[in-house]
């Protein structure tokens, strides 16, 4: 129960510490939208070791985030993205929905890391995920790390929703065990787009999608079709 409630308390106070160090501007949405962009890229660039195209082709949905994680013993993590959904039928991609994390953990851990991440969504179940206020990403069937290579012939299992792509930045070393959440920024939304608008409204949003994102999207459909 002491391990659960300082695990808690560990946890918000990292969550406050980051959000109002990270208090939104359109500007600051704008430059995550171009940091989420530039990753992609930059994953994309070597054939050794890109989304095989196959699995970019047939995902329903992708998040691109930079996670922060920091402890000392107890640990906690934040961090901030973006989301975007692809209608099946039309394949266009939606405009972006802003996203953020957290997490706590425990084990032998010490020191700090950034995280980037690229998160496809294979289903739609994970669609449906997205749609949610929160929502668990944990380890398990449901959850696998990518296959690479650009030509790989990429086979995932059939219950598999989620795929993971990271690169690690900074020192981090430990043995945890991990459980996160992801959530929509509704606060963030409603500074980018001028208005209260929910995630649903976002992805419905094909045909008008903000010069901001038409950069990133169209990388995207370059490498769906590679």
């Amino acid at each position: 129960m002491k391990i659960k409630l300082v695990l808690s308390v560990v946890c918000c106070l990292f969550l406050v510490v980051t959000s109002s160090a990270y208090a939104v501007t359109k500007e600051k949405l704008s430059n995550r939208i171009d940091r989420s962009h530039y990753f992609l890229k930059e994953i994309m660039e070597i054939p050794e070791t890109s989304i095989p195209s196959t699995l970019l082709k047939s995902c329903q949905g992708i998040i691109i985030m930079r996670q922060y994680k920091a402890g000392f013993i107890f640990g906690a993590k934040g961090g901030a993205g973006i989301a975007l959904k692809r209608d099946i039928k039309t394949r266009k991609w939606s405009a972006p929905s802003f996203v953020a994390s957290g997490e706590a953990s425990f084990g032998l851990q010490i020191g700090g890391q950034a995280v980037d991440s690229i998160i496809l969504i294979m289903n739609k179940y994970g669609v449906e995920s997205l749609l949610l206020t929160k929502f668990k990403l944990g380890v398990g069937a449901a959850l696998a790390v990518g296959p690479v290579g650009r030509d790989t012939e990429a086979k995932i299992g059939t219950n598999t929703v989620f795929l993971v792509y990271s690169k690690a930045m900074g020192l981090y070393g430990g043995l945890t065990f991990e459980g996160g959440f992801i959530s929509q920024d509704d606060g963030a939304n409603k500074e980018f787009y001028g208005r209260k608008i929910s995630a649903k409204e976002i992805f419905q949003n094909e045909d008008n999608v903000p010069d901001e994102a038409k950069e990133l999207i169209r990388t995207l459909e370059k490498y769906c079709n590679f």
